[in-house]
Order: C-alpha cells, then sequence, then structure tokens
C-alpha cells in the first residue's frame, strides 16, 4: 500500500476530557493517566471496600464504565473461559458468562485469559487466541452475545496478550502472529469487516493500538510489530499513512505504542528482557516519514509500557529498574531500582504512580526530573501480571484469582484534568 497523503501540517493526540471510565487496557487512550484521586498509600486488605474470588484465573485488566466493572477469567485448564460483570460500587456480580474453549500450551507467564476486554456504553469486547482460532467477542452489558467473530489460527509459542479497541462505531483487532497476519477495522453493531491491512507475519505482536488524531479530523489507528516498527493507518480508509519500518523494532512488541509530549513512544524485547525503546516524531508535513528521534537501548522495558510524567519518559524495565529520560535530549536523568520484577505496566494518579509487582506488591511511587521514592508498599499476596483499572470511584485491582476495589474520594475539578492533558 502507498502511503497516505497527509493534508495538514501538525499532528496532535486525539484529547478528550477525563471521564469515570476505565475503558481498555491504560485508560483513556493508552496513557495509563487519571487525575488526582484521594486514594490510599497503602493498598493492603484493610483498605479494600470489596473483594470477590473469581471462577478462574488470568492476567487480563479490569475495565470500567459507570457503576459497573468487567473482567474475564478461565479456568486453569483452560477449557472454560469467562466473561463478568460487577457492581463497581458494592462488588456484586451482575453476570458472567461461560463459553466452552479447546486448552493448548502456553508460555509459562502467560494465561488463558490474558486479553483486556475493551467496553463502551452498549458493549464489553472480549479477545481469546487458541492455536486454531483467534476469536473477538462482543457481550452488552446484559450479559447477551451480541457477536463473535473468528480470525482464523493463531500460532504462536506464547499465547495471546493484545487487546481491542473501540473508537465511535468501529472495533479495532490485530491478528499478528506467525502466519498470515492483520489488523482489522470491524462494525462494532454486527462485527462485519470494514476494512482489513494485511501484515508481514513474523514474531507475534502483543501491543494493543492506540487512536491519533489530527486537527482537520483525520484519524489513525496506532500498533506495533517487529515487521513494520510502529505504523498508523488511517481508520476510514485502511490505507496506511506511515511506519518506520522492518525491523526498528528488532524483537518481538509485547508493551503497547502510546502518545505524550509530542512523541509516540514504542519498545520491544526477547527473553524477559527490553531491546529498545524508540521515541518516534510523527511527520508534520505532507508525504514525510516518521522520525525516529531516539533509540533508548539500556535498561528498557520488555512487557511493561512506560510513562509520561509533565516533560519526562518514566520507565520500568521487567527487572525493576526505573528511570527518568528526558524527552527532547533522551538524557538519563536518574536511575534506580526497586527490588521486585514486573510484567503490569505503571499508572499515574495525580503525582502518584502506582503499579504491581509480579509477586504480588503493590509500589506507590512519586517521581519527577530529580529522582524518585516509594512512599509505601503494599502485601496483596498473589501473582499480579495485571494492570489496575482507576476510576472516580477508586482502584480496581485484578490479581491471579480476584479484583479488589479501594474506594477513593474525589479531589479534582474540570480545570484540574484539563491542566492534565
Amino acid at each position: 500500500m502507498k502511503p497516505l497523503p497527509l493534508t495538514l501540517l501538525v499532528f496532535f493526540v486525539i484529547k478528550s476530557t477525563f471521564g469515570d471510565d476505565w475503558s481498555r487496557f491504560r485508560g483513556e487512550n493508552g496513557r495509563g493517566i487519571f487525575p488526582k484521586l484521594n486514594l490510599p498509600q497503602s493498598l493492603n486488605s484493610d483498605s479494600f471496600k470489596w473483594e470477590v474470588k473469581l471462577p478462574g484465573v488470568g492476567h487480563a485488566s479490569p475495565v470500567v464504565w459507570g457503576n459497573k466493572v468487567f473482567t474475564t477469567c478461565a479456568s486453569t485448564d483452560g477449557t472454560k473461559q469467562y466473561v463478568l460483570s460487577f457492581d463497581s460500587k458494592s462488588g456484586k456480580q451482575l453476570w458472567v458468562k461461560q463459553f466452552e474453549t479447546n486448552p493448548f500450551s502456553l508460555h509459562k507467564f502467560n494465561s488463558f485469559a490474558s486479553a483486556t476486554p475493551a467496553v463502551d456504553s452498549d458493549y464489553v469486547l472480549v479477545s481469546w487466541t487458541t492455536k486454531k482460532s483467534n476469536d473477538l467477542l462482543c457481550i452488552d452489558h446484559q450479559g447477551e452475545v451480541i457477536w463473535r467473530r473468528n480470525f482464523g489460527e493463531y500460532q504462536t509459542q506464547h499465547g495471546n496478550g493484545f487487546s481491542p479497541v473501540i473508537y465511535g462505531n468501529q472495533v479495532f483487532v490485530t491478528h499478528d502472529h506467525e502466519g498470515d497476519s492483520a489488523i482489522y477495522s470491524l462494525n462494532r453493531e454486527n462485527g462485519h469487516t470494514l476494512w482489513k491491512v494485511r501484515r508481514d507475519g513474523s514474531k507475534p505482536s502483543s501491543s494493543t493500538p492506540v487512536i491519533y488524531k489530527v486537527p482537520s479530523g483525520e484519524t489513525f489507528i496506532v500498533s506495533n510489530s517487529k515487521s513494520h516498527g510502529c505504523y498508523a493507518i488511517d481508520i476510514k480508509s485502511g490505507r496506511i499513512a506511515w511506519e518506520t519500518g522492518a525491523d526498528s523494532l528488532d524483537k518481538r512488541s509485547v508493551s503497547s505504542p502510546f502518545f505524550g509530549g509530542g512523541f509516540f513512544f514504542a519498545s520491544c524485547g526477547s527473553g524477559g528482557r527490553g531491546s529498545r525503546l524508540l521515541v518516534i516524531k510523527p511527520p508534520a508535513i505532507n508525504g514525510q516519514n516518521p522520525q525516529i528521534k531516539h533509540i533508548i537501548s539500556r535498561n528498557v522495558p520488555y512487557v511493561p509500557t512506560s510513562l509520561v510524567q509533565d516533560d519526562f519518559l518514566f520507565i520500568l524495565s521487567d527487572s525493576g529498574i526505573v528511570s527518568a529520560i528526558d524527552l527532547e535530549t533522551a538524557e538519563v536523568l536518574w536511575k534506580e531500582r526497586i527490588a521486585a520484577n514486573f510484567f503490569a505496566s505503571p499508572i499515574s494518579c495525580g503525582n502518584i504512580i502506582y503499579v504491581p509487582s509480579r509477586d504480588g506488591k503493590i509500589f506507590s511511587l512519586e517521581a519527577n526530573r530529580k529522582g524518585f521514592k516509594i512512599l509505601r508498599t503494599s502485601e496483596l499476596n498473589e501473582v499480579i501480571h495485571n494492570t489496575p483499572a482507576l476510576s472516580k470511584d477508586g482502584i480496581f485491582i485484578r490479581t491471579f484469582s480476584r479484583l479488589i476495589h479501594i474506594n477513593a474520594c474525589l479531589l479534582y475539578t474540570s480545570d484540574a484534568a484539563d491542566d492534565m492533558q
């Protein structure tokens, strides 16, 4: 496909006011940022408002819409999969849907329910894969299955981890694996294909895409893969706007792309270690390619997705090395170590960063250009690979087998929310 001509000089990421909904992996457009809440620094059991034991296990993160929270899990043998809805204030189970499926071998750190759902005012979209299928289910808020799509065999040694994205009346889903690959736009009402863009299969990508918009209203879906690097596709036509190119990401993409401070960020890795993180300036003039402004190759994440805090990049590696990177120069402002290992991505609530470790600790952190400090370490005593969700009511933490809610008092105004854009 030829690159799509761009008619405007300046791009900007889609800007929306903060609502109460954490509707996808890492919340509003995948940024991992929410306004300040009165959350306790300690997230131990004495601060739980409610806690529920799930009928299965998994690494999917929760999502929140209004007064409902949704998550998925699977039986330990992989033969049953579940989608669940809870009242976000009380923890009362509203419904559960059970599906039979075929178990398969997967990586020891993965699960049979690792994809985070996407939710909007009407539907919950859930992604599941086996060796023989890549399924996307659309379920309404009452628990009724509206449609189901199967995109074919999913060839990978690790299992999946990508999540769907809803934007307007479109659903975007990647089918990136070791065979014939593609990214799809679907009609959210019936699951029919609006467009399909073929991708070269190589090392499967677990990246969850983001939305990117220009001032005229042209809108793009942006994703990652080893075969194409970081790339943007026009959501109306399905035409490729730009790519950083094959092997600009030299390993598997597990973390997801995101936008902040005028740049896209995309990382990759293999064997439990990050390989490189790209700082990408999207094109500003017709026909130009994106500019890889920096390639960071030390202490970068493989699985966790990073954060932009103010005017610096906050990076957490899988092995617990935290660092701050200047956005313009890529200078390492500071580097420290947390004594833990991580698969979850850090999220920011006001000036506090929360991140769970693999062994079930929740770290509450403060970070700025001068350094960082650990405010509190909480013990949940169960494996956590899941990234928490935030809403005006507080924080929702998903462990391997439990869903936990910790209440908060709302401390932000619409002006404060605008200041954080």
